[in-house]
């Protein structure tokens, strides 16, 4: 809406009036019916008295200025009434209903530590090069960060566009139309070209902040999608790190499973002996055959495993299936020390999907901006100069100059509840960026607290499978010292061994549970993620 027009009526204005017109003419979008028709009816009487005013003034002057004075005063009454017009027909808001509110990790009292940070490159702690090298090349050539890379350049892009659009645009354009005048006879026919040459101008104000609300959509929407990606590259190390960690462990049960396989092949050929020699009866060796025949079905299970964790594994550091066919995990080593209770909650924060949903609550926050935005009044200035002529040689010529300015303003007043609508869109979007937020929140609470149990009981499991192997070794070791002396036969101690391997491979599942249990921790805790501001 013109300035003009507003102030030109606040000077004829009662104190009370002028505010009111000075806080209203500022946010016609935000009048209910009601309030508008109330305004109206102010601005209407104020409108009549000024009329009233200036008839009185032009009757009571006797000068050739009065005729001036008369015009004057009924454009401003016009303008007011235009004023009024167009204030009363704003559209509005429609029903407001409360935004949805965000949850905080405070106000589910979860507890914080003393302090602690996860590194960035956490999985290098393990000390294992052929792990480390795995995940570089996962991180480079894996397709879902291509993709998530992909993703995050079209954002910015969008993002370039949305600010290209909000600020000012100037256009050149150069034609020739060729006009065919047609006369009576001796004439008949005539052709005329005419050359214009034009350089035109716009700019859009923002003075409700549509296009800032626009900009913070696009923005939020590339910050999220950054975050998205640095959520991919989390999950996608995770992955390389349990697929390692699954292969390390089916090669060490591998390994011991072939000593219980040379351990059952011993019995049995010891126990058909004794058969052989009617010291015990031929049943005694069908339960030596299915033993013997399960471990060599598990031996071959294992070597499955063995070959979809490579396969796995040469899949998410883009490879071929066959890639990785004779990699050999390096021995699991011990595991950095890390303490559960030092981590506090300011990590969940750090989590890159949390990022990415509140970066999305604040896109959503300038979509309704602009949404709003829409409710008010629209001011472009368009402006332009140029050369035209019937002949191309004259073209630059300074009688060929033609220029113009076109300022142009735009309300609306009745869309049948589009913008409504739109808006009503927009907060309902807002809203559901809310509570996917809070939702994300809540799941990253419950990862976090079932990374931190997972940690703590996998401790103490492991504890129990290293003390369970100690004292089958220890009873292994005194069988064989009692098969030394006499004490017991050659089929006892063999009992005694593999129960001692079977301690064993329980260990080693123990061992790479708890591996998997750092894993989950670090991963849980958003694994070193730092949410920085995103720039355009």
């Amino acid at each position: 809406m013109p300035p003009g027009a507003v102030v030109g009526f606040r000077r004829r204005g009662k104190a009370g009036v002028r505010t009111l017109i000075a806080q209203t003419a500022l946010q016609p979008g935000r009048l209910k019916l009601g309030n508008r028709l109330f305004f109206v009816l102010i601005i209407t009487c104020v409108t009549i008295t000024s009329l009233i005013t200036s008839s009185i003034a032009n009757t009571a002057s006797e000068h050739g200025e009065s005729h001036k004075v008369k015009k004057t005063q009924w454009q401003h009454g016009v303008s007011a009434l235009l004023l009024s017009a167009l204030l009363g027909g704003c559209a509005s808001f429609g029903p407001d209903s409360a935004p949805a509110t965000q949850l905080d990790a405070g106000q589910l009292r979860l507890s914080d530590g003393q302090g602690g940070q996860i590194a960035s490159d956490w999985w290098t702690q393990l000390n294992d090069t052929t792990l480390n090298q795995l995940v570089a090349r996962a991180l480079q050539e894996a397709p879902s960060l291509k993709l998530a890379e992909a993703r995050l350049r079209q954002a910015r892009a969008a993002v370039g566009i949305v600010e290209g659009n909000s600020g000012p645009k100037l256009d050149f354009s150069a034609n020739m139309t060729q006009l065919n005048y047609e006369f009576p006879a001796p004439i008949s026919r005539d052709y005329v070209n005419a050359y214009t040459a034009m350089l035109m101008g716009s700019w859009e104000f923002d003075f409700w902040g549509k296009h800032r609300g626009q900009i913070d959509e696009a923005v939020g929407q590339q910050q999220a999608i950054a975050f998205e990606g640095a959520q991919t590259r989390l999950t996608l190390t995770q992955a390389v790190i349990a697929q390692y960690t699954q292969l390390q462990r089916l090669q060490a049960q591998s390994a011991v499973l072939a000593k219980r396989i040379q351990l059952a092949e011993s019995r049995q050929t010891l126990t058909q002996a004794r058969i052989n020699a009617g010291l015990l009866p031929g049943d005694n060796q069908r339960g030596n055959e299915v033993s013997l025949h399960r471990l060599r079905q598990q031996q071959s299970a294992l070597a499955q495993d063995s070959d979809r964790a490579r396969h796995a594994l040469a899949a998410l550091t883009g490879q071929g299936p066959d890639a990785l066919n004779a990699l050999q995990a390096a021995k699991s080593a011990a595991l950095p020390p890390l303490d559960a209770d030092s981590l506090h909650a300011e990590l969940l924060g750090k989590r890159p999907d949390i990022a990415a949903q509140r970066a999305r609550v604040e896109a959503m926050a300038g979509a309704v901006k602009a949404a709003r935005a829409e409710f008010y009044p629209n001011i472009k200035l368009t402006a332009f100069a140029g050369q035209t002529s019937l002949e191309l040689n004259k073209l630059m010529n300074g009688d060929s100059t033609f220029w113009g300015f076109m300022p142009a303003i735009s309300l609306p007043i009745f869309h049948s509840g589009a913008i409504q609508a739109n808006l009503g869109k927009q907060k309902a979007g807002y809203d559901l960026a809310v509570h996917s937020y809070n939702q994300t929140v809540l799941d990253a609470m419950r990862d976090a607290a079932d990374a931190v149990s997972g940690w703590q009981q996998s401790g103490k499991q492991l504890e129990q499978a290293r003390q369970a192997q100690d004292s089958s070794g220890r009873a292994a070791d005194s069988a064989a010292a009692r098969f030394k002396a006499g004490i017991i036969n050659k089929l006892n101690l063999l009992d005694a061994q593999d129960s001692a391997l079977a301690q064993q491979s329980a260990r080693i599942d123990a061992e790479a549970g708890r591996k998997l249990a750092w894993v989950s921790l670090n991963t849980a805790l958003g694994g070193g993620f730092n949410a920085a501001p995103a720039t355009h």
